[in-house]
């Protein structure tokens, strides 16, 4: 959320009834929770399997994405829920001015981190669904890491900016977010930046997604036709049809999780007079449903994943002994074995 409100005037999502606000807060709590448990079980069993870890570099990918999902969530609920109890006081001085900037920028920052890990993602894959192209290295794949952490500080890097702390007449401090003092100036500046976020952050990683994945489905469809067995092609079938299901859902989710924000933030910035009609629980829930999304991701692994899965159940259950992989075949050499 990137509330601003240089022109003073009130709007219905800055007046939300007690009911919408416990409503959302719980939602956030929700989200929080959920979040912080699915991914850090999912940090775990990553952290578990040291031998997947050296076979597929692939798994340091799935390590980002779940650390940027807990910083989203956790950044999230905290601005979220600030909101909803004090509004836009804040604190003064020095220390008002950094957590004012910070606090804002973080969401951003790990929102940015956790598309651009997902777009990774499918670049490996679709890498390692070509028999002409090998999947990053683990070098390749540190490399894409510090990239996506750089990306999106440059990506959140407004907020640095434009957040800022004001005292207001009646001699409380408010943490704003302003362009320029110029009202009209102000709002050319948000036209700007919410079309680029809208670009970069969902029109060209959702793109990216739709190519990437497209292409794996029909690889892995492909390999379903292999010269093998029976049982082997069934159980091939079968783990082929999970993949291919998990990639729908992720796409998916992240379609429909993200749209309604950036349309929220296009729409305050192009139609300002339209979005303070709304009603505030319609908007909090549009901003709520973007977060949410860090709180899926990690379920999704666990519920299309039997490898996960049961990695999961050892370490929940303190057991030993090794956990048979439901790797997809995606080279040449491996689908020969």
């Amino acid at each position: 959320m990137n509330s601003s409100n240089v022109s003073g005037a009130k709007c219905l999502f800055e007046n939300a009834s007690h009911s919408s606000t416990v409503l959302v807060i719980t939602g956030f709590a929700v989200v929080l929770f959920f979040s912080l448990i699915g991914n850090f079980l999912l940090i775990r069993v990553v952290l578990y399997d040291k031998e997947s870890r050296k076979k597929f570099p692939f798994n340091y990918l799935i390590l980002n994405m779940a650390i940027a999902d807990i910083l989203n969530a956790s950044s999230a609920a905290l601005v979220f829920i600030s909101f909803l109890t004090v509004g836009r006081h804040w604190l003064s001085g020095t220390f008002g001015l950094i957590t004012c900037k910070l606090s804002y920028f973080s969401v951003t920052f790990s929102v940015a981190a956790s598309i651009l890990t997902v777009v990774t993602m499918g670049l490996d894959r679709f890498m390692a669904a070509h028999a002409t192209i090998r999947p990053l290295t683990l070098k390749g794949i540190r490399c894409a890491i510090v990239v996506i952490w750089l990306l999106a500080g440059l990506s959140a890097s407004p907020y640095l900016y434009r957040m800022t702390t004001e005292e207001k007449s009646d001699g409380k401090c408010y943490c704003i977010g302003k362009w320029h003092e110029d009202d009209k100036k102000h709002f050319q500046y948000m036209k700007i930046e919410e079309t680029t976020k809208f670009a970069v952050l969902y029109v060209l990683p959702l793109t990216a997604m739709v190519f990437f994945y497209a292409i794996i489905a029909c690889k892995i469809r492909e390999r379903s036709n292999l010269p093998v067995g029976n049982d082997r092609r069934y159980k091939i079938m079968q783990m082929n049809q999970r993949v291919v299901r998990m990639i729908t859902a992720i796409v998916v989710i992240f379609a429909v999780c993200w749209l309604p924000v950036h349309v929220n933030h296009l729409l305050r910035s192009f139609a300002f007079s339209t979005y303070c009609k709304l009603p505030a629980i319609l908007l909090l829930s549009f901003f709520w449903l973007g977060h949410a999304n860090c709180a899926i991701n990690p379920w999704v692994w666990f519920m299309f994943s039997g490898h996960f899965r049961g990695l999961l159940k050892q370490v929940t259950n303190a057991s030993s002994g090794k956990i048979q992989s439901d790797h997809v075949p995606l080279s040449p050499k491996q689908t020969s074995r």
